[in-house]
């Protein structure tokens, strides 16, 4: 389950679906891993998040604590935009 990321070098964070096979879609993002995948930049990122148009976890206290993104749920939102 915890093999290393192509893109940084960092593990790949992947929890299991809901058939509980480890197949699910839901990898844990940065905001940088976030950006990278929905190809946008860290304001327009902030503003979706800050609006709550894109859920986030926050990890840690404050408001400068750490975000993370579930890839299912960027995706999801992705995919709802559709014109």
């Amino acid at each position: 389950m915890s093999k290393t990321s192509s893109m940084h070098g960092t593990p790949d964070t992947t929890f299991p679906g809901p058939s509980g096979d480890g197949g699910g879609d839901d990898n844990i993002l940065t905001s940088r891993e976030a950006r990278d995948l929905l190809r946008i930049g860290r304001t327009k990122l902030h503003e979706l998040t800050r609006r709550q148009r894109i859920p986030a976890y926050r990890i840690g206290d404050g408001r400068t604590s750490a975000l993370r993104y579930r890839r299912s749920d960027l995706l999801r939102w992705l995919f709802s935009q559709k014109i």
